[in-house]
């Protein structure tokens, strides 16, 4: 029951029944608002429970300012931080001088159907937030976890021709499916970027004039999506297709094609046969399910989407990310709510006093995990390259206190044939190559993790250095390096570079630091992973090309590991409390499996084997013509009988010639016809083609019908040879090695000769020009 009133220094208490509460259930948090009348709210109390009172609470407005109470309105309802979310709840209201009193005390009594809504139920929302840089994931370990509830009501005010026309794109896609598939993206693309930059990233607002030009948006997407315009006419005729279809199927085949699932559990009958209302009840039901048709492909995207730029969004709370990447909060949830929350999330970072978003994917709908069960995990992963990820060191399976060399780039040591040798070892004519095959070029980050004990031995310096294999000629790698590591003052964090070398101490030159382990280092991209740098290419923007460095061979790099005082340090030396750990493959479930006995050179140092090339690809189309003629730089090929008749184009594709290693992992030959480049001939091999080599392609198959081109009798045509390396960096293979070239040819009907000028006899030439002469005179 309520309370009493502006009696002891303006203070006000409310007294509340919650009618049929019973000692089992749990009181909920609910609070008193206080307004004016003229609506400004003048102050919020918690409503507590009475002890040993079931169903019987009170809150207490303390500071309040005289004034008459018949001014006064009190809302009952759930504990709210923001007035925004007033609007979303359904608050109790009461005037004051209405209410009645028990013991001079307002007094508001609510039945059970009015408070129960109020009762929470926990839904936990967990996950992880990952930064996707150099082909891999790295956990975000400092940020906020803003959680949205998205609501699509919008799909309900779409005009019915629009909702008719998705299905129109639906049954097309259905019968014609694009050339790719779609059914696991690793993200849908985001359209709206292409020409909504007023729109996309920003809160919902008042739907923009209606698109009716999707052609002209069409015809901005990239060049893989050419194809889509072609689209846009097929949805015409797909209603009329599909019964093509049907009427050529025999009645058994007909209904296992109906019933069949084309996307999740929604059978094709679903899609054909409801009317406009069952369609968008479907499309609003089963939005997840219709994700990819909706979202991926742009012809259908903007059909729906200028509809849907105003949508619902209700913060459910925020959650802390935490070292590992990883996120979890307890949500409350009215016990009344029927349906599974649709979560939408936005990522934040608060770097040196600023706040940025790192992850906030748009379309909003599009990126909405809908009917999200509690504590099902989400995976969010932000392309976004100035965010902060942590660089936490992985766990070994074996115990010990180490210097681990992981390797180059994202290669491992044992992804590289025969990459460290043990004196029992037979070295192969493989070895330095990653996998056997690829070897190494341009930069090369050589990375490491140390124990975090390291430095409580005495090991306080490291060195590379290499040299060709065979030789004692060892030069030093001395590329600054420079790492990061994030410090926190007050509430905000703070980025801080630190140089760990090159210095020289002790009189031992190109030393490195190892890192402070009580520091939290980041890593934001490869340049705060790698501890040493070997440019064995450098760029010339000039050449537009690589120039080697070193010449194209093995090499061996050596490690040395050294104190504070500059004196080398060998782990196999009596005394000596640490040693190298080699892994043995890629860590599982963050843990390393190591080699903890690796070969330890006589002077302490550890050796590893690397094949370095640094030599472009050659990809050169040397001729094209008729039955092997070549033509000239202008090539019409004439050809007399297309049945019989070839064209040759002969050419080379390598990466080095005999007697040397050749390291070309494919090249592809394609003929490609007319204005829209369609491949009407292509080869492709793993083999080099050191000498001219020779794809015949016959004309009236050059020629030939392909969907609704053709076929011609003359057309023109492009002739593409691409060539691909094996070198790679440690992260993927050199695309600037790769070498392209191009010619191109145009085939047309030889012309059938004229019948020869028939001459006149000597005979027959009086008698002709006497008739001439006859018809003058006339």
């Amino acid at each position: 029951m309520a309370t009493s009133r502006k009696s002891k220094g303006n203070s006000l208490k409310i007294n509340l029944e919650l009618q049929t509460l019973d000692e089992k259930q749990s009181w909920p948090e609910i609070s008193a608002y206080l307004y004016h009348k003229s609506g400004r709210l003048l102050a919020k109390a918690a409503v507590k429970q009475e002890p040993r009172k079931s169903g019987m609470g009170s809150a207490l407005f303390e500071g309040l300012e005289s004034g008459n109470e018949k001014s006064l309105t009190v809302k009952i309802g759930p504990s709210m931080e923001s007035a925004r979310e007033f609007v979303r709840q359904k608050l109790s209201t009461h005037r004051l001088d209405d209410l009645p009193r028990l013991a001079n005390i307002p007094t508001i009594i609510l039945p059970h159907p009015v408070w129960i809504c109020w009762i929470k139920v926990p839904y936990l929302v967990t996950g992880t937030v990952d930064k996707w840089a150099d082909g891999k994931k790295y956990p975000v370990c400092v940020g906020e976890v803003d959680i949205y509830d998205v609501d699509v009501y919008c799909l309900l005010k779409i005009p019915d021709i629009v909702i008719e026309r998705i299905r129109d794109g639906i049954i097309d896609l259905v019968l014609d499916p694009p050339p790719f598939d779609i059914r696991q993206p690793e993200e849908l693309p985001q359209w709206c970027d292409i020409d909504d930059d007023d729109w996309c990233g920003t809160p919902p607002r008042p739907r923009p004039p209606f698109i009716e030009d999707l052609q002209a948006r069409l015809a901005k997407l990239p060049p893989a999506w050419s194809f889509a315009t072609q689209r846009v006419a097929a949805m015409d005729t797909a209603r009329l297709r599909l019964d093509q279809n049907l009427a050529a199927m025999q009645a058994s085949e007909k209904q296992l094609w109906l019933n069949s699932p084309i996307s999740g559990d929604v059978q094709l009958s679903k899609i054909l046969y409801t009317n406009t209302q069952q369609f968008r009840h479907l499309l609003v039901e089963q939005f997840q399910t219709f994700r990819f048709w909706l979202c991926w492909y742009p012809w259908i995207h903007w059909l729906w989407w200028p509809w849907c730029r105003f949508y619902g969004l209700e913060k459910l709370g925020t959650a802390q990310l935490q070292s590992d990447g990883s996120f979890s909060t307890l949500v409350p949830l009215s016990i009344c709510r029927k349906d599974q929350p649709d979560l939408w999330f936005k990522v934040r970072q608060s770097i040196e006093g600023v706040d940025r978003v790192i992850y906030a994917r748009y379309p909003v709908l599009c990126h909405t995990y809908w009917n999200h069960p509690s504590g099902k995990p989400v995976s969010l992963l932000t392309h976004d390259a100035q965010t902060v990820v942590c660089n936490p060191n992985d766990d070994t399976d074996k115990p010990g206190i180490y210097v681990m060399p992981l390797g180059i780039g994202d290669d491992g040591w044992y992804q590289i044939e025969q990459a460290h040798l043990k004196p029992a070892d037979i070295p192969n004519a493989d070895r330095g190559l990653y996998n056997a095959t690829d070897p190494y070029g341009t930069r090369l980050d050589v990375r490491m993790q140390f124990h975090d004990s390291l430095t409580s031995k005495g090991v306080a310096h490291y060195r590379w250095s290499v040299a060709p294999e065979g030789t004692s000629s060892w030069s030093y790698l001395n590329a600054p390096i420079t790492h990061r590591y994030l410090t926190q003052i007050g509430s905000n964090f703070f980025i801080v570079p630190e140089e760990l070398g090159p210095f020289a101490v002790g009189g031992e030159p190109s030393l490195f630091k190892v890192p402070d382990p009580a520091k939290d280092w980041i890593a934001l991209n490869r340049n705060d992973r790698a501890f040493a740098l070997w440019h064995t290419a450098l760029w010339d923007a000039d050449l537009n090309r690589y120039v080697p460095q070193v010449a194209d061979g093995r090499y061996v790099l050596r490690l040395e590991m050294f104190d504070a005082a500059g004196n080398r340090l060998d782990p196999t030396a009596p005394g000596a409390d640490w040693t190298f750990f080699l892994p043995t493959s890629d860590a599982v479930g963050g843990i390393w499996p190591v080699d903890d006995n690796p070969h330890v050179q006589p002077d302490g140092s550890v050796h590893f084997n690397l094949w370095v090339d640094n030599t472009d690809t050659t990809a050169d189309i040397q001729s094209v013509g008729l039955g092997g003629s070549p033509t000239g730089e202008c090539q019409f090929i004439e050809y007399n009988d297309g049945t019989t008749d070839q064209v040759r184009v002969t050419y080379v594709a390598y990466h080095k010639l005999p007697p040397e290693r050749d390291f070309l992992a494919s090249y592809s030959l394609s003929i490609k016809r007319g204005i829209s480049g369609t491949t009407v001939e292509s080869d492709s091999s793993t083999t080099p083609a050191h000498t001219p080599t020779n794809l015949d392609a016959g004309v009236d198959h050059l020629l030939r019908q392909i969907g609704s081109n053709g076929p011609y009798t003359r057309c023109a045509f492009a002739v593409e040879l691409h060539a691909n390396p094996r070198t790679r960096n440690g992260f993927s293979r050199i695309r600037q090695y790769e070498s392209h070239d191009t010619s191109a040819f145009a085939l047309m009907k030889k012309p059938v000769p004229c019948p020869p000028t028939r001459v006149l006899s000597s005979s027959v030439e009086p008698v002709v020009e006497a008739r001439l002469v006859k018809e003058r005179t006339e």
